[in-house]
Formats: C-alpha cells, structure tokens, sequence
C-alpha cells in the first residue's frame, strides 16, 4: 500500500445516511479523480457495516481502524514448530510492522 497526498484539492461527496462527515468516522465507499477534482460516494449499506475496517493484512500482523479514530496492530499466530531461524523471524515481523507505520503516517 502506497500513501500520496494531493494538496490544494476539491471533494466533494455524496453521502447515504448522513449529511455531514463527523470528526474521525469511517465510510465505506468508492472515491474517483475527476477533472475538476475528486468524488467520494458512500456505498449503500446492504448488511451490518464493517465495524473496524482493516487497512492492512500481511504474514504477521494486520491493522485496524477503530471507531474511535485510534489504530489497532493485530499479531497473527505463529506456529512455534515452523520456525527455523528467531533472527530471520523477528526481522521479517520488524519489516511488516515498518510497513504498518508508513501507512498510520
């Protein structure tokens, strides 16, 4: 996952259920680039919403955003009896969770 940001920008949205975006709330949607700026359009809510959508899923941990605005790291299990090299390991969970932190920024 790659982040850019786009300064200077117009967007404008089409929501659902609400009329206003509250300070740190998540909606599901699909945002496009037009020429005069961008359009975010919330989906239609089929089933119950996804309560903490995750914005990353590697070998080792995922990441969460939580209602309230917070992130959350999830460690995935690790079977004890694959692991051959502790350095390695404990590198590769480093590597991912650097990857984790980029996207947080």
């Amino acid at each position: 996952m790659q982040k850019k940001t786009y300064n200077d920008i117009q967007l404008n949205c089409v929501f659902q259920h609400v009329t206003d975006l509250p300070e740190s709330a998540c909606l599901p949607g699909i945002i496009s680039r037009h020429e005069d700026g961008f359009r975010f359009e919330e989906s239609c809510h089929r089933r119950s919403c996804q309560r903490n959508p995750k914005l990353f899923d590697g070998q080792y941990c995922s990441l969460v955003h939580m209602q309230n605005g917070k992130y959350q790291i999830h460690m995935k299990t690790i079977n004890a009896s694959s692991i051959t090299d502790r350095n390695q390991l404990a590198f590769n969970v480093y590597s991912e969770l650097l990857t984790v932190f980029s996207i947080i920024d």
